[in-house]
């Protein structure tokens, strides 16, 4: 007993540190959004915040100065447009590679893969020259459409992952019931993947949200900045506002703190399943 208490007590110890390295700069981020910028760029920076130099200003500040609502309303409709086409795209495909094993599918599965080894400052440019010829510059569909086409290869093979571990028989048996190929897909299989694509999501939302190279050349007007974009404007050629620059990011990092929160109890649903199963 004693033995095994020690061993959960070491594990919750690394657990912690673990924790406490991936968070510190988050917290590192709150820090220099309330502190002023000479005790941050100071020699020997506080790790604690000094009470009395605490201030909440730049907070207000960024709001005043810059569209941030407007960035963030942005950023918020091209993750969700993403979401939407990159999650549709990657499900049928991912089924498809899962359920048909022919040579035509694993090249196609092959060259999904290939596919995702390409930076997007690689392909930025013909995109710009063909999103230039069907005038989807300067809008957030060609953002939405590059960043899909960014995410669905590996959200197609984390997807095919899940597929391939739902029964082939419980869609025969639902066939047999009388539902075609499509109504057992969506009936039965799509809700039993329920945390795949969850996760999914999870990874499609955090590739958009984070996307600088499409949002900075496909959209140049400030009107219809992103809000890594609009992050990028605190960074003058002489100067960095890092107060206002820090309040700007952790504004920027709560709709994807609530993302995580809403589709949280799919992922440690999928993870408990995955214990039961083996």
């Amino acid at each position: 007993m004693t033995r095994n208490r020690l061993q959960g007590l070491a594990t919750l110890a690394a657990c912690c540190a673990i924790a406490l390295v991936v968070l510190f700069p988050i917290y590192w981020i709150a820090m220099t959004a309330i502190l002023p910028t000479e005790i941050m760029l100071s020699r020997n920076p506080p790790l604690l915040p000094p009470l009395d130099r605490v201030s909440l200003a730049a907070y207000p500040e960024i709001f005043a100065r810059k569209p941030i609502l407007t960035w963030l309303a942005n950023s918020v409709i091209v993750a969700l447009g993403t979401l939407a086409v990159a999650i549709v795209a990657a499900a049928m495909a991912g089924y498809s590679l899962s359920r048909y094993r022919t040579k035509a599918q694993q090249a196609m599965g092959f060259g999904l893969l290939a596919s995702k080894m390409l930076p997007g400052s690689l392909i930025i440019i013909p995109f710009f020259i063909l999103f230039s010829k069907v005038g989807l510059i300067e809008t957030k569909t060609g953002v939405v459409l590059a960043n899909a086409a960014i995410a669905v290869p590996f959200a197609t093979w984390l997807l095919k992952g899940f597929f391939d571990a739902i029964p082939r028989e419980l869609e025969q048996a639902a066939m047999i019931d009388g539902c075609n190929e499509w109504q057992a897909f969506r009936h039965i299989v799509l809700p039993l993947a329920r945390p795949g694509l969850a996760a999914s999501a999870t990874y499609v939302a955090i590739v958009t949200w984070a996307d600088l190279v499409f949002a900075r050349t496909l959209m140049s007007k400030p009107e219809n900045w992103l809000m890594t974009v609009g992050l990028q404007s605190f960074m003058g050629e002489y100067l960095v506002e890092w107060s206002a620059l820090m309040a700007a990011a952790t504004v920027s990092l709560l709709p994807m703190l609530i993302l995580f929160f809403l589709l949280e109890p799919f992922l440690v649903k999928g993870m408990t399943q995955g214990s039961l199963a083996n």
